[in-house]
């Protein structure tokens, strides 16, 4: 999957995305309309429960 995000304030833009919408295989999320990922809901809510792990970030990379 492929995401490509267009600034549709031109009049030019927004025509782009019209066509896009008429295309079996294009599915467009209106950025105001965009429904999330269920699956990355729950792995925040998931991680907003666990404990915060204080890390030493001179090891950091060892």
């Amino acid at each position: 999957m492929t995401t490509i995000v267009i600034d549709t304030r031109s009049k030019e833009a927004q025509r782009l995305v019209e066509y896009l919408k008429t295309i079996k295989y294009v599915k467009v999320l209106d950025s105001e309309n965009a429904e999330p990922d269920e699956a990355f809901v729950e792995k925040i809510k998931t991680r907003e429960k666990q404990e915060a792990v204080k890390m030493d970030i001179k090891n950091l990379w060892k």
